[in-house]
């Protein structure tokens, strides 16, 4: 009865396929239908629903739901569910424990082995973060491969395809988009070139717009009715279902009627194919650019690929077909079923990890697949929780979406990043959107997805998932993370550790216990080596450019380094980050930025001395994002509250020692869609000028706006143009050049979010400047001129584990330079780079930094020193 098991678990949907006697097939999860929406519910006796049952009780107690989880993978900031903190791979660890329960009882046994899929952009830290998950579902062992990868064998499968075929995978699904190219080797299917997407674009996202779009039509503002109330709610819900089905049935249809019944309101509003694809068109247009950037990017003519295989239920759009072809000129030739591809791959690939499926050329006849165990014959399990403690503050930012958030910056979806208290899942959107609900079960069964494969014929007798042996963690050890933020856009290290019990044999047992961890590590490192070392002989030069060779200089090449001294600021005590700095008059500098439990931080200098903490007036929860010095005053701007009560805040001090927190009237009371202040600096004429992310026009991307102030304490608006436009306009840093201003911030290209530099004479006039740098995936938080008159920006560049380092300098409207970064060996390792001060000859930074020899980043202050070009 052993069997392989491919699980794919998206961001709406999960499925589950298993390999027996050369066939593939689904198992159905649900009541009705095969894959199960990708929803969790916390019951009051502490039990988790998965699924359908799941999303049905959220519509009316959504408090208590979590969905869309996928996208915070890797987030440090845990999830509400039922007032319980969980991580995001801690409440995907639950849905796998669902889908291995199902499965076993169905099959009459557990799976043999595991087969988990991801997105082919995630670095080691989301992939360790998903094996955690794993061994949370009970598995002791699992394989780990990349989505395009299981999406090509399925493809590889069904097709003969020669090896040294290429194939482009356009992987459009609920929640996320990817793209990437795939080889064909002799045995299998690996990933050529580098992969990209955007983790934060998908259906739900047109789901939404075409929600709106209903409502307007209706003459509803979805943004003003009661979601309190359950009748309200469960309309809303019921609507949000029927746009679904209508967006669906767009597909096929040129036109689809969608009936709104809400309070008050009872008709029927027709939308057709072209209005939709209005509402949509640049989003998917900005799909297809990720798309041929990626080709490009490997190298490949888009002419040249055996196929563009279209994969997630977005990608069935008619619309993405049509602008493939108009934009690319690619033929698309395949197109995959949205929701099972993937989860079909990854069980053919876990195939030939069972006793001879290598060998067989030829097939056995299928044999029967066990029929499910009706419902209601799976209990549910007891949720364990984990506590859920970090050594070190989150990123600036909520959503890790697009490149990873920076500070100030929003996803396109509409979640709030850093500053800002954003909607849990299943709970209400800023927008007022309630969250999807499933869509309507089909009346009868649907039928299993069963094929007939020979692997041998088909050429995909190759192993090519990674398979790890996990360390066991039994439910009572708490679990510390140290992931850093990953403003860059890849993954960072994380460190992982477990608090045990101790064992009848005492601190000997922990020895034993820690020489079998560290053996079990070695090994599998050494496998993992060889299996790559064995995939880099067989491409061969025809995997030039694959995503397992190492990126050097991702950002381009260096002009120079630039060097770093400093050191932890290690008061108080737990894990803090510093975001800005300033100086004084009598020559003391003043630091702010926000504490692990998002609590506002502010630390003073004597000139020469070392910083101390000081106390700092709150209202609930806060973040201190930007600091300048108005006079013999200090002001500090960012955002305050608890849940949906925050607002942008402002605080000051007359020595940095003490800070008060100041309750402005107007557009910064609570409940105001000015939800927090970015950025600050000082004018010419001796008034502060801050920029804020402004909701009341678009509340879904919201827009950058600027106020001044005179004291600190009464703000007030100024009339902007060049901060708003299509998608969000995101400030993270504002400084005073000369006589003009220079904002940094992120703007939307294509579909992901990159750098932006904006510049004005007066602060209500903004343009955007040509010179910006671009390569590498740049993601810069901090910019500050120096003395000779060149402006210094510092960021990340790429991905890594964390990711790499850079500053750039610009002399007077020319290209950006890029520098290396490094510290000296008495500095502590930095791990981003922020806020920045000039002090004489000397530049200022500070952000989070990490101890040479031991755990626990905290935050850090060092000088900079821009050294010679090469």
């Amino acid at each position: 009865m052993t069997y392989p098991l491919g699980v794919d678990i998206g961001t709406t949907y999960t499925a589950a396929a298993l390999w027996r006697e050369g066939r593939v097939q689904t198992v159905p999860l649900g009541n009705r239908a095969n894959a199960v929406p990708s929803v969790l519910f916390l019951r009051e006796d502490g039990s988790m629903l998965v699924g359908e049952a799941a999303a049905r009780r959220g519509i009316i107690d959504p408090d208590r739901q979590a969905r869309e989880f996928k996208r915070r993978m890797g987030d440090d900031i845990p999830i509400l569910i039922g007032g319980r903190g969980m991580a995001a791979h801690q409440l995907t660890g639950e849905v796998l424990k669902f889908v291995i329960e199902r499965v076993s009882e169905s099959q009459g046994g557990p799976p043999r082995h595991v087969v988990l899929t991801h997105p082919a952009a995630w670095g080691d830290y989301r992939k360790n973060l998903l094996t955690q998950a794993a061994v949370q579902g009970g598995l002791h062992e699992v394989g780990l491969l990349p989505e395009p990868v299981a999406a090509a064998t399925w493809y590889a499968s069904q097709e003969r395809i020669e090896p040294g075929s290429l194939i482009g995978i356009y992987d459009f699904g609920g929640g996320t988009f990817d793209a990437s190219v795939v080889r064909k080797t002799a045995t299998g299917v690996e990933i050529y070139g580098e992969a990209g997407g955007d983790d934060s674009i998908g259906g739900i996202d047109f789901d939404h717009a075409l929600f709106r779009h209903v409502g307007t039509a209706a003459g509803v503002d979805v943004g003003q009715l009661d979601m309190s109330d359950q009748l309200t709610a469960s309309a809303m819900a019921q609507v949000f279902a029927s746009v679904v089905e209508a967006k669906e049935a767009l597909s096929a249809d040129v036109e689809a009627v969608v009936p709104v019944v809400l309070p008050g309101v009872s008709r029927q509003v027709l939308i057709t194919r072209a209005e939709f694809e209005d509402l949509i068109r640049q989003r998917v247009l900005g799909t297809v650019g990720v798309f041929g950037q990626v080709v490009q990017r490997a190298g490949v003519d888009p002419s040249k690929l055996h196929g563009v295989l279209l994969v997630g239920g977005s990608s069935r759009i008619p619309l993405v077909r049509q602008l493939l072809s108009a934009e690319l000129g690619i033929r698309v030739a395949v197109d995959a079923h949205p929701k099972y591809t993937v989860s079909l791959g990854a069980a053919i690939a876990a195939a030939p990890r069972m006793t001879g499926a290598r060998s067989s050329a030829t097939m056995t006849p299928p044999g029967p697949v066990r029929p499910m165990t009706p419902p209601g014959g799976i209990p549910n399990r007891q949720t364990q929780s984990r506590p859920y403690p970090t050594n070190r503050p989150p990123q600036p930012g909520y959503q890790p979406q697009y490149p990873p958030p920076q500070v100030g910056q929003r996803s396109q979806a509409g979640m709030p990043m850093p500053g800002q208290q954003r909607p849990m899942p299943g709970q209400q959107s800023q927008a007022g959107i309630p969250l999807p609900p499933p869509g309507q079960p089909p009346r009868e069964p649907e039928p299993a997805v069963s094929l007939q494969v020979d692997l041998a014929r088909s050429g995909l007798t190759g192993i090519t998932d990674v398979r790890s042996v996990l360390a066991q963690i039994t439910p009572s050890e708490p679990v510390t993370m140290t992931p850093p933020p990953r403003p860059g856009g890849g993954d960072n290290f994380t460190q992982f550790r477990t608090t045990e019990g101790k064992p009848s044999g005492g601190g000997k047992g922990r020895l034993i216990a820690l020489l079998v961890v560290v053996i079990i590590v070695a090994v599998v490192a050494v496998l993992i080596f060889v299996l790559q070392k064995s995939s880099s002989n067989d491409s061969g030069s025809a995997s030039k450019g694959s995503a397992s060779s190492p990126v050097a200089n991702p950002g381009g090449p260096s002009v120079g380094t630039i060097s770093l001294h400093g050191q932890l600021v290690k008061v108080p005590d737990g894990g803090d980050q510093m975001t800005a700095v300033t100086g004084l008059p009598n020559g003391s500098a003043v630091a702010v930025g926000f504490s692990v439990d998002l609590q506002p931080r502010a630390w003073v200098a004597a000139e020469g001395g070392d910083f101390v903490s000081s106390p700092v007036d709150k209202d609930g929860q806060g973040k201190i994002l930007d600091v300048t010095t108005l006079g013999s005053t200090v002001v500090g701007v960012g955002w305050t509250g608890v849940g949906n009560t925050t607002r942008a805040a402002v605080w000051t001090s007359g020595d940095g020692r003490t800070w008060n927190l100041e309750h402005p009237d107007g557009d910064f009371r609570p409940q105001s869609a000015i939800k927090q202040l970015s950025a600050v600096t000082v004018t010419a004429d001796n008034k502060l000028l801050a920029l804020a992310r402004d909701d009341r026009q678009d509340k879904t991307d919201g827009d950058a706006t600027a106020y001044t102030s005179a004291d600190g304490k009464t703000w007030t608006p100024v009339q902007t143009t060049g901060l708003s436009g299509s998608g969000p306009q995101d400030i993270v840093r504002l400084i005073r050049s000369d006589n003009s201003f220079v904002a940094l911030g992120t703007v939307l290209n294509g579909a992901k979010l990159g750098p932006a530099i904006w510049t004005s004479t007066d602060g209500a006039k903004w343009d955007s400047s040509p010179y910006v740098p671009q390569e590498g995936a740049p993601s810069p938080q901090g910019i500050v001129k120096q003395a000779d008159g060149r402006l210094l920006m510092c960021g990340t560049v790429g991905s890594g584990n964390p990711p790499p380092l850079s500053c750039w300098t610009q002399k007077a409207d020319q290209n950006w330079e890029r520098w290396d970064v490094t510290a000296d060996d008495g500095s502590p390792k930095p791990l981003l780079l922020y806020g920045m001060y000039p002090a004489g000859s000397s530049i200022v930074v500070v952000g989070l930094g990490q101890p040479r020899s031991g755990t626990g980043n905290d935050a850090a202050i060092w000088t900079l020193t821009v050294g010679q070009h090469k």
